[in-house]
């Protein structure tokens, strides 16, 4: 499906205040990053005190490939308030891109937009390449499918008729791995849906076969513009605990950050809105103001997003979010959103981390 995709980024805690709870971050990566301690939520204040600046890595020491898989090791827990927490370890998955070519999601169309309701909910994320391009397995894992989506994934004769995508050659030639999940991801969020499937679409080529083991980073295909998709691009998506439609995810609250020009990695940031009978809100606008200069600084870019659009995208675990972006260099942010009158709030992210934190409705 081709995408375009609005610019709105950020990752770095998570929130889990209701079906899950908050729980505490025992996932960690071996990555440089600074000590963390939870940002505020629900405040126009910063913490206090304020979780300190993450420093940038020095000109000797070699750049971070944010494309390698990532190898997590278990830490001690790190206390969650109860509408927010910050989460190393969760953004392990290799970008199934090189960065020789475009490694980098097309933020016109992310996950659960519409491009201002011009098409379906996106399941899934795209990297706009030129045909060709290499495909790579952003984790190791056995490939599950390897083919094309043209048969029903529904037993014959059972209703509803159910296919890979939403209907029948919705991807065309497609590539579906599963993988299983480190041990620190899954401690942190027990009740997580398991396993984690991958599914790369659209491909010009198929180069593994169904029962094949690979590795992070090995060539499994070829972008192309198979099935509906109107342009060479490769649509990414990220499945829980069932090889559905309906268990897609948004890949870039798993995708391994981007490094920014000190060589410092970027985080990623996912939340949610709920009214006082703790149900999601459907917002929108929701505005992601960087302040690079602190809480109290002006920004120097913003990323203008909405809810998902698509109600049963809302609220899924491990997260529970309602909208999310990655990519997103470390610091503060404020969150602009229409909520009972228009709400400021400021949270931050950190270095490689994803954070995730829960807004709630004030009479």
């Amino acid at each position: 499906m081709r995408s375009g995709y609005r610019w709105a980024g950020l990752l770095g805690c998570a929130v889990l205040s209701l079906a899950l709870g908050c729980k505490s971050a025992s996932v960690v990566m071996n990555l440089p990053t600074a000590a963390v301690e939870p940002a505020v939520s629900g405040s126009t204040q910063p913490a206090s005190p304020a979780p300190p600046s993450a420093t940038p890595l020095s000109a000797t020491e070699p750049p971070i490939v944010p494309t390698a898989a990532i190898t997590a090791t278990v830490p001690a827990a790190t206390p969650c308030s109860a509408d927010l927490c910050n989460y190393p370890g969760v953004l392990f998955l290799r970008r199934p891109i090189d960065p020789s070519a475009n490694d980098s999601v097309d933020i016109t169309y992310r996950f659960g937009s519409t491009q201002s309701h011009l098409r379906d909910p996106h399941h899934g994320v795209e990297f706009l390449n030129r045909q060709g391009t290499p495909v790579l397995a952003a984790a190791d894992g056995k490939v599950v499918v390897a083919g094309t989506d043209l048969d029903p994934t529904s037993a014959h004769g059972v209703w509803p008729i159910t296919f890979y995508g939403l209907y029948s050659n919705f991807y065309g030639n497609l590539v579906v791995i599963e993988h299983p999940m480190p041990a620190t991801v899954s401690s942190a969020f027990p009740e997580i849906p398991l396993p984690l499937y991958t599914l790369y679409g659209h491909l010009s080529a198929i180069e593994v076969q169904p029962g094949q083991e690979v590795k992070a980073g090995q060539e499994i295909g070829k972008v192309g513009m198979a099935g509906i998709a109107t342009g060479s691009h490769l649509h990414f998506e990220v499945r829980l605990g069932a090889n559905s439609y309906k268990a897609s995810r948004n890949p870039e609250l798993w995708l391994a950050p981007h490094s920014d020009i000190n060589g410092q990695l970027k985080g990623a940031l996912a939340g949610r809105f709920l009214n006082s009978y703790n149900t999601n809100l459907d917002l929108p606008s929701v505005v992601l103001q960087h302040l690079p200069s602190g809480p109290d600084g002006p920004s120097d870019f913003e990323v203008s997003m909405t809810t998902y659009e698509e109600k049963g995208l809302l609220g899924q675990a491990p997260f529970l979010e309602s909208f999310g972006a990655g990519d997103l260099p470390a610091g503060w942010y404020r969150v602009t959103f229409p909520m009972n009158g228009l709400r400021k709030e400021l949270v931050q992210v950190f270095p490689g981390q994803l954070t995730v934190v829960t807004f709630r409705w004030k009479d």
